[in-house]
């Protein structure tokens, strides 16, 4: 070989032994920002994605959900169903552990057993807790028939009648184990330091401020090459509300994630086809996946803090002119990028028993219905109000725009997010903004928003919308034992639901996260899970 030939490829191989190459960050931290803020620690009251997310890295239930939305075991080594399907018997790993804690002999850690299990499903259909999810063990048996303790590591449940979607509402945040001991210590301050058998554990909570999680050195589950879960050592969440500066500090590296696609920094991330624009390529990529979930505008259709009957909006030609006067498309198109889906009815694409009906944009029909009420042109029609949080300022008004162009005047009223929920769940709102993100993957779980036995404030039909068809539709369908005719019931309620216009149903949602180009293993599904477990962040070493 040429003496020349063999510098070049002794001078290549030491450029190439330079050179920067990745290496997982084992100690690193992931750091988020949740503009909403989180309310409460407490798996109990986790009614919330922003609650969800933190609760889900602190707590385990008995099964999981995993990101190709099969239930998958956790705190549950396995499980069997009765043949009749009213009896699930779950046998429990024997390595799981609370995070330490004062109320524990020696402030140590202590296994997770089946009395725990029990102790934390009867805290949520306690009526005294006044839980939010109390209604996933609805249909269990009442009394201490429900839960059966068999021993430490056996836990059977007990239905009153079969229901197929009941294994995967267990993957639900409510659904988490907690230890009584440290549940009655902490008392009022179990909210804000709580204690679990998730992969993290409170650190530092400073509400409005930050929340820090520190790595759970006990977690019991570990990759495929048996190295414990999670990579991570910790966890920062901040509460900045203003969307810009979340982008400015995930842009310089402030923040590893950022997620949603609302606010005005979209249109300088992202190009019109909805890719990462070039300039940011090199720092940021985007994840994403279909959503299940619907977003909707709903009307108080049922009595709430006012009688409605006497509003205009109670009749159901003008809730169809509303309907036919919004052009989801342009909404999808060029105030969110392409990232969502334009709705067609309440259940979103792809869901089992999915009404196939096509909304379209259609301002001729909705001057016509709006005349065959009497309000021809919009006249006589009082000014309808829209409440929304900050967020969705801009949505709103895309709606507030379509319909000035059919004689219909809104007033888009921003509201503080807590003023919303409480709001919307109490029935003082005309006209509202809402969405809807499935607990589990099943069309149950959108339709129960509109049955009478979900009325709001104890379920979440805001609209308060009640329909003895429906109803009667809906509990056939959670009785039936036959797939086939259980979807062709969800399907008429869909097609009804569009007919009736208890809400505007808008768009789906697409999950999309903005990520750090040197975070690894950051997984996204239509569920909208954080799963941080195996989350990576790599640094380039010499």
């Amino acid at each position: 070989m040429p003496r020349a030939h063999i510098a070049f490829t002794v001078a290549l191989l030491a450029v190439h032994a330079c050179a920067p190459r990745p290496e997982a960050d084992h100690g690193a931290v992931f750091r988020y920002n949740q503009a909403e803020g989180i309310t409460s620690l407490d798996p109990a009251f986790a009614r919330n994605l922003e609650n969800m997310w933190a609760c889900d890295q602190l707590f385990d239930g008995l099964v999981e959900m995993g990101p190709d939305l099969r239930v998958r075991p956790a705190i549950a080594r396995h499980w069997d169903i009765s043949k009749d399907g009213l009896s699930y018997t779950f046998r429990l790993r024997d390595d799981v552990r609370f995070h330490p804690s004062s109320a524990f002999p020696g402030a140590a850690s202590r296994a997770v057993v089946a009395e725990d299990v029990r102790y934390s499903f009867e805290r949520i259909r306690d009526p005294r807790t006044a839980s939010p999810g109390r209604w996933v063990f609805d249909g269990v048996l009442d009394g201490p028939q429900g839960f059966e303790v068999r021993d430490d590591s056996t836990f059977i449940i007990h239905l009153k009648r079969p229901f197929p979607p009941f294994l995967g509402m267990l993957t639900m945040v409510y659904a988490s184990v907690v230890p009584q001991e440290a549940v009655q210590a902490a008392g009022a301050g179990w909210r804000s330091s709580p204690v679990g058998a998730g992969p993290f554990r409170v650190f530092h909570w400073e509400e409005g401020v930050k929340l820090v999680l520190h790595k759970a050195p006990e977690y019991y589950q570990h990759d495929e090459y048996g190295v414990r879960l999670p990579y991570l050592e910790a966890v920062s969440i901040s509460f900045v509300k203003d969307r810009n500066a979340e982008f400015l500090a995930l842009v310089k590296g402030e923040l590893d994630m950022m997620s949603g696609a609302d606010g005005s920094f979209l249109g300088e991330l992202l190009d019109p086809l909805g890719r990462v624009r070039e300039r940011y390529a090199d720092r940021v990529k985007a994840v994403r996946s279909p959503s299940l979930a619907t977003d909707y505008l709903g009307f108080m259709v049922g009595e709430g803090t006012a009688s409605v009957a006497a509003l205009p909006w109670s009749d159901v030609r003008v809730r169809r002119a509303i309907d036919r006067a919004i052009d989801r498309d342009r909404i999808v198109t060029h105030l969110l990028h392409g990232v969502g889906t334009p709705a067609t009815g309440l259940l979103p694409p792809g869901m089992p028993g999915k009404w196939s009906h096509v909304q379209a944009h259609d301002p001729a029909a909705a001057r016509a219905l709006l005349a065959e009420a009497g309000y021809s042109g919009g006249k006589g029609l009082p000014p309808l109000t829209l409440t929304a949080t900050a967020s969705y300022l801009e949505l709103c008004e895309s709606v507030q725009y379509d319909l000035a162009q059919v004689g219909i005047r809104v007033k888009v009223d921003v509201v503080p997010l807590s003023t919303h929920k409480e709001a919307t769940a109490h029935g003082d709102l005309q006209f509202f903004r809402k969405n809807w993100i499935a607990d589990y993957p099943d069309a149950e779980n959108f339709l129960m928003l509109f049955t009478t036995a979900n009325l709001s404030p104890a379920g979440p039909n805001y609209t308060r919308y009640s329909n003895p068809a429906m109803d009667a539709w809906y509990d056939e369908a959670l009785r039936t034992a036959d797939q086939e005719r259980r979807f062709l019931l969800y399907s008429r309620m869909d097609s009804v639901l569009v007919a009736d216009v208890p809400a505007i149903f808008l768009l789906h949602p697409e999950v999309i996260r903005f990520v750090r180009a040197e975070v690894e293993g950051l997984s996204v599904d239509a569920m909208n899970q954080l799963d941080l477990r195996r989350v990576r962040k790599v640094r380039d070493v010499e």
